[in-house]
């Protein structure tokens, strides 16, 4: 028989895998429990209830995440995520701005070469001009930029030819609510012992804000109800979530 210990103390920390990928640092995840309670008053001498019954209406979990990969990224903002692949992009026309940013379609590689030509129109005498990167323009992984003492004049119509870097690309709210698995491998600070938490359905609602800019590393909250799972039909299994924890 397994005797379970009476004053175990808790400082938790471990991994979160959301349908088995492990979402990287997590630095909180909490459940919380909305309960409604009714009570019957006693109008007998004394006062006070004569019975008292509580529900819970609903449970929800919250996990603060700091790793911005575009998986994560795309749970807090119902998203889809596409893979690019490295390509080449031949003659891209681009309409200038001087000073400013010149867009490409596609984000570029700054360690390859990058060529940007002007336009030559049918029937124009115009030469043919091959801009200088660090003296016409600057380069980032957005576009260009075109230096205002350089040949690149304001409306110049360019042909750009660069690399694309590989990326995943998150195309943002696109996506209805999604369902998913939570697993907590966990392991008490306090006395090394392990403990799992499993949550069957798990359904992140869209963040409330995203912060690209700032002093301090970045963080965002994925926060959602925890869904009833009707599958689990034997008695006394949970249909929420269930906490296994280690015999000390």
């Amino acid at each position: 028989m397994t005797v379970e210990t009476i004053n175990e103390q808790y400082i938790g920390s471990g991994i979160v895998y959301v349908d088995g990928r492990d979402v990287g640092n997590v630095s909180a995840l909490d459940f919380t429990l909305e309960v409604e309670t009714k009570t019957r008053p006693s109008y007998r001498p004394g006062g006070g209830n004569i019975a008292s019954s509580s529900r819970v209406r609903s449970v929800s979990l919250s996990a603060t995440l700091d790793s911005f990969n575009n998986s994560n990224l795309s749970l807090a903002l119902r998203g889809v995520v596409d893979t690019k692949e490295s390509k080449q992009i031949t003659n891209e026309k681009l309409i200038a701005i001087v000073p400013g940013l010149v867009e490409t379609s596609e984000m570029l590689d700054i360690a390859k070469t990058i060529t940007v030509t002007n336009v030559i129109t049918e029937g124009s005498t115009e030469d043919l001009k091959t801009f200088e990167k660090g003296v016409d323009f600057e380069v980032t992984a957005a576009g260009i930029k075109p230096l205002v003492k350089g040949d690149i004049t304001e409306d110049m119509l360019l042909n750009v030819t660069y690399t694309t870097r590989a990326a995943s690309a998150l195309q943002a709210l696109v996506e209805s609510g999604k369902e998913v698995k939570m697993i907590f491998d966990g392991i008490n600070d306090d006395n090394g012992s392990p403990s799992v938490v499993k949550v069957y359905r798990w359904k992140p609602a869209p963040a409330a804000g995203l912060s690209l800019i700032g002093d301090d590393y970045g963080e965002f909250q994925l926060a959602g109800d925890v869904l009833a799972d009707d599958s689990i039909t034997a008695t006394g299994k949970s249909k929420f979530f269930v906490r296994e924890a280690a015999s000390i």
